[in-house]
């Protein structure tokens, strides 16, 4: 810390640009954030009680907005603690996670507490730190670095300025050192059970989920869970009533520390949920779409997981598609000669529905979740009257589809209130009065000779209802793994891709000449994803082989990456409009993003190689 005041102190006054010594004087290390084994020229290293910090910068125009890397070593008094030990050493997700949570909140507060309305904003120093939701994700605010043995907590500090060009070097080391001590404090201060608990938490969260696949179940709600939320957050509601699990339905799991799990096991395969008006139907299907992540402990979610491919599917009008395989749900479209090749830039509700189950299939979904409310009617189901009323209908509906997807091993959720056409569908039926749900499926299968065809038991031979040119379409098994290749423009490799990156209304990305439309990947809850969508789209459409490889093993390759190598170079880069936060996205996300990518010069857009195949 002496050599750090030092520096503040000599720069005083000096000009801004001398903040770059912070980070430019070299010296040989091993790289903090990077894999290789190989020592390189890195920044310097200050230390301050037990733990050390560096700097990096975050553009040359802007010296005074830097990277501050804080360094917890593994050695720390609170990490040593027995019943830490005991758990786990391989629970890093959930101690960066930990972490966070203790600091975040913190940290940012402080750096408010440094501000002046009256003054400009460049005279104070301010501090920001990744604040995590309710899930327990990894995150780059904090990342275990395994060969420095270490957690590095990541800050995006600014430096006081002196009539906008001058430091105060004085103020900086001030405000830097009393940051440390809150930092510092705050670690020593932490109750160690605090983070056994979470860490112990979040190992059974593990175990569940290997549950969930070794018994075939497409997800868990533990008895006791409150699923409602308070609005459009992702807070629980008060005075809930907690969910309980119908006897037929229940499992029960014995975790490895002993502790018992009850709660209702929901079978792969074809549910169907009904209910009346504001029972609770669309609040479950919300949480199985989030019971992909791990929560919190006092999130009322904590034992429910879902299948983590689950994919919500919904209708979107207006949406863009382009060389999108639609075959399996259309015998012919206007203005498309192939539906192998459907092009559009205003989908109607049908189409966009379509395509958005085609590409979760393609992504990787082995769950879909469709809600009555927010699909297209004329595309999910058509009765036995429309069908002979309209024998030449060129849509193929879901339910003649729905067999064919559990057959190849995608299961469906399906929220109901309007029609029982589905019913004859279902494997399992079940039924939500009062925010209390039962398992309605035997008794709906001695009363309705057509459901107990279907729905006796899991597995069992289902009908599907004939039909005239629609039908003899969907009598035929499709392939649902076409490969799809992300767009290209019209300008080729000319093409500037990253260079105007930002977000608008928190729910579409500008990249390039691409827009993209996110406002339907609801499974995407926290901006910091849609920063990790920017990141990794960068990625795909500026790198030539992403853009000549399949769409889907390309996103995959890129997702494992988002935390592995070094980073920060480039999203410190001044041309990123957005900030420097990142969480993990899944594979599939990141497939249905590149899917929704509109170039700005659509009608000159270039055909996919596929297309011209």
């Amino acid at each position: 810390m002496k050599n750090f005041k030092k520096l503040m102190y000599q720069y005083h006054e000096q000009n801004k640009m001398s903040l770059h010594h912070l980070y430019t004087d070299r010296q040989i290390y091993y790289s903090s954030i990077s894999s290789s084994e190989q020592p390189i020229e890195d920044e310097k290293l200050f230390s301050y009680r037990a733990i050390t910090f560096q700097f990096a910068g975050t553009g040359i125009r802007t010296p005074e907005r830097m990277l501050m890397h804080l360094w917890i070593p593994e050695e720390f008094p609170l990490l040593q603690d027995r019943r830490i030990s005991e758990i786990s050493p391989f629970l890093y997700r959930a101690c960066e996670d930990w972490f966070l949570r203790l600091l975040g909140a913190p940290v940012n507060a402080f750096s408010e507490s440094l501000q002046n309305d009256r003054k400009d904003t460049r005279e104070k120093a301010s501090f920001t730190m990744q604040e995590p939701g309710a899930a327990i994700l990894s995150r780059n605010g904090c990342l275990h670095v395994e060969e420095r043995h270490a957690y590095r907590l990541k800050i995006l500090c600014g430096f006081p300025l002196i009539n906008g060009s001058g430091l105060n070097g004085k103020s900086s080391y001030k405000c830097v050192k009393a940051l440390l001590d809150l930092i510092c404090d705050r670690l020593e201060a932490a109750d160690p059970a605090s983070l056994a608990d979470h860490l112990l938490l979040h190992s059974r969260q593990r175990q569940l989920r290997a549950f969930l696949r070794e018994n075939e179940l497409l997800a868990f709600i533990a008895d006791g869970s409150i699923l409602p939320r308070q609005g459009t957050t992702q807070l629980p509601l008060p005075g809930a009533i907690p969910f309980q699990s119908p006897s037929s339905l229940r499992v029960t799991l014995c975790t490895q520390d002993g502790y018992i799990l009850t709660g209702m096991g929901l079978k792969r395969g074809i549910t169907v949920i009904t209910g009346g008006g504001y029972s609770g139907k669309s609040t479950l299907l919300d949480c199985l779409e989030q019971g992909i992540y791990d929560h919190v402990a006092g999130d009322g979610r904590e034992y429910l997981v879902s299948d983590e491919s689950a994919c919500k599917v919904y209708a979107e009008d207006g949406r863009y598609l382009s060389a999108t395989d639609l075959s399996p749900f259309f015998t012919c479209l206007p203005g498309n000669d192939d539906t192998r090749r459907v092009r559009t830039q205003h989908a109607s509700g049908s189409v966009s529905q379509a395509a958005g189950i085609v590409e979760a299939v393609y992504g990787g979904s082995r769950c879909l979740l469709i809600d009555e409310d927010t699909s297209a009617a004329n595309f999910m189901m058509r009765d036995e009257t429309m069908r002979r009323l309209i024998p030449k209908e060129p849509i193929i509906p879901f339910t003649d589809r729905i067999l064919e997807l559990k057959e190849q091993g995608v299961s469906t959720v399906l929220v109901i209130g309007g029609s029982g056409e589905y019913l004859k569908y279902a494997d399992r039926i079940l039924l939500l009065e009062d925010y209390l749900i039962s398992d309605i499926t035997e008794r709906l299968c001695r009363s309705q000779p057509f459901i107990s065809e279907a729905s006796a038991a899991d597995g069992a031979p289902q009908k599907v209802a004939s039909a005239d040119s629609a039908m003899s379409a969907a009598s035929r098994v499709h392939s649902w793994m076409c490969r799809k290749f992300l767009p290209r423009s019209a300008k080729g490799a000319d093409y500037s891709y990253g260079q105007c990156v930002r977000i608008e209304h928190a729910r579409y990305l500008k990249i390039g000449g691409f827009t993209a439309d996110i406002t339907r990947l609801t499974a995407l809850t926290e901006s910091a994803q849609a920063g990790s969508l920017i990141w990794l789209l960068e990625q795909l459409l500026s790198d030539p082989e992403y853009v000549e490889a399949d769409l889907r093993e390309s996103c995959d390759s890129a997702v494992k990456t988002l935390f592995r190598d070094s980073r920060d170079a480039i999203l410190s880069s001044h041309a990123h409009q957005y900030e420097f936060w990142l969480e993990q996205i899944r594979g599939l996300d990141l497939v249905l993003a590149a899917c929704r990518l509109r170039p700005d010069d659509f009608p000159a857009e270039s055909l996919s190689r596929r297309e011209t195949e």
